[in-house]
C-alpha cells in the first residue's frame, strides 16, 4: 500500500501544512487492491487519491467504500508501458496474475509459489499513467506506488512525463525472476537514478524458502526472521522507496511550496529526517503567515521525535543493561 501509518507530523500539523499548498497532494496507487493506505486521509481535502486495478469489481467495491469520491477514486484500468492490448497471465491466486508468465524454475524451486501456478491467459486493454493524466487533466503527480507483479518498470516507462513532478516512488521490486523475463531491482534502480531518484529505503524484505512453511511460520519469511529460524530462504522481493534526490539535499534551491509539499509526503511515508529537513527549509524562505505555521509544525515535530527517541531508549534499556553486564562484569 501507499505510505505508512506512522507519521512524524501530528495529524493537525500535517493538515495545517497541507492547507498552505497551492493545490492538493496527488497520490497514485497502481495495484491498489484493498485501497490506498488510510494515512493519506490525514490530509483531508488537501489530497487527491487515485487507485488503479484491472479488476472492475474490486474498483467498484472500493469506490462504494470511499468516504469522499471527489478526492478518492479507483479506476478499473490496466497500466503498462504503452496503450494497446496485452496478455495477462492468470494464476492460481488472482493477486499473482501478471503481464509476465510465471517462471517455471521458480515454481519448481519454491513450493509456496503455488500461488503463481498458471491458470490460462486473458487479453486486456492497457493504458499508461501519462495518457490517463492527460485525459483526467492531472498536471502533476506527487507520490506514486506501483505493485503489479513484475511489471513495475513497464508502468514507470509509461509515466515518463509525470515522473518529472513525482517526489516519492514506492515500488515492489524483485531480486529473483519470479516471472519470466521480468525486470529486477537493478533495472528499476538504474531507470529511476537516470531520472533523479535515489533509493531511500528497502522495506518488507521477503524470502522464498526451499520447503513449505510449517504450522505457525510465515509463508514468505520477512526481514531478520529468516536469519534465526530454520525457514531460511532466498531473498525474493521487497518494497523499495525512491525519493527525488533534492529531498535529502538542503543545498538544492527549491521553492518553499515544494518543500512544504515534500514535508507532507515524507511524513506520510514515515521519513522523519526528510520531513524535518523539508519543514526547516520551507520555514526559512516562506512568507508570513505561512512561515509561522511551518516553524510551529517543525518545533512540534522535533519534540515528537525526541519523545520517540526517549521511548525507544527506555524500551532498549534492558538489552543495553545486559550488554553492559556481559561486557564489564561477567567477562572479568
Amino acid at each position: 500500500m501507499l505510505g505508512l501509518n506512522r507519521s512524524p507530523l501530528a495529524a493537525a500539523d500535517l493538515r495545517g501544512v497541507a492547507g498552505l499548498l497551492d493545490r492538493p497532494v496527488v497520490a497514485v496507487d497502481v495495484g491498489c487492491r484493498d485501497g490506498v493506505r488510510r494515512a493519506w486521509q490525514q490530509l483531508g481535502p488537501h489530497a487527491l487519491l487515485v487507485g488503479f486495478d484491472p479488476d472492475p469489481a474490486e474498483c467498484a467495491r472500493l469506490n462504494d467504500a470511499a468516504a469522499d469520491s471527489a478526492r478518492e477514486r479507483y479506476e478499473p484500468v490496466a497500466l503498462a508501458a504503452a496503450e494497446g492490448e496485452a496478455t495477462l497471465h492468470l494464476t492460481a491466486d488472482p493477486q499473482s496474475s501478471s503481464l509476465y508468465p510465471p517462471d517455471p524454475r521458480a515454481l519448481r524451486r519454491y513450493p509456496e509459489l503455488w500461488r503463481h501456478e498458471p491458470r490460462g491467459t486473458q487479453t486486456i486493454v492497457t493504458s499508461t499513467i501519462d495518457s490517463w493524466a492527460r485525459s483526467a487533466a492531472i498536471e502533476s503527480i506527487d507520490a506514486l506506488k506501483v505493485d503489479v507483479q513484475g511489471a513495475e518498470l513497464d508502468v514507470l516507462r509509461g509515466a515518463e512525463q509525470q515522473l518529472a513532478s513525482v517526489r516519492v516512488i514506492e515500488a515492489e521490486v524483485e531480486f529473483q525472476e519470479l516471472y519470466e523475463g521480468q525486470p529486477l531491482f537493478h533495472d528499476i534502480d538504474r531507470f529511476l537514478r537516470a531520472r533523479g531518484f535515489r533509493l531511500w529505503r528497502l522495506r518488507d524484505i521477503y524470502h522464498c524458502g526451499l520447503s513449505r512453511a510449517g504450522r505457525g511460520e510465515p509463508v514468505f519469511g520477512v526481514g531478520e526472521y529468516v536469519e534465526h529460524t530454520r525457514l531460511g530462504g532466498q531473498i525474493a522481493w521487497a518494497n523499495a522507496v525512491f525519493v527525488r534526490e533534492e529531498l535529502a539535499d538542503a543545498g538544492t534551491q527549491v521553492g518553499w511550496l515544494t518543500r512544504a509539499r515534500d514535508a507532507c509526503i515524507s511524513s506520510i511515508f514515515g521519513f522523519p529526517e526528510l520531513a524535518e529537513l523539508a519543514l526547516r527549509e520551507a520555514a526559512a524562505i516562506a512568507p508570513e503567515p505561512a512561515k509561522a505555521t511551518l516553524a510551529g509544525a517543525l518545533a512540534r515535530t522535533r519534540r515528537r521525535a525526541n519523545r520517540r527517541r526517549l521511548d525507544d531508549l527506555f524500551r532498549r534499556a534492558p538489552a543495553h543493561a545486559r550488554g553492559f553486564v556481559e561486557a564489564h562484569v561477567l567477562r572479568r
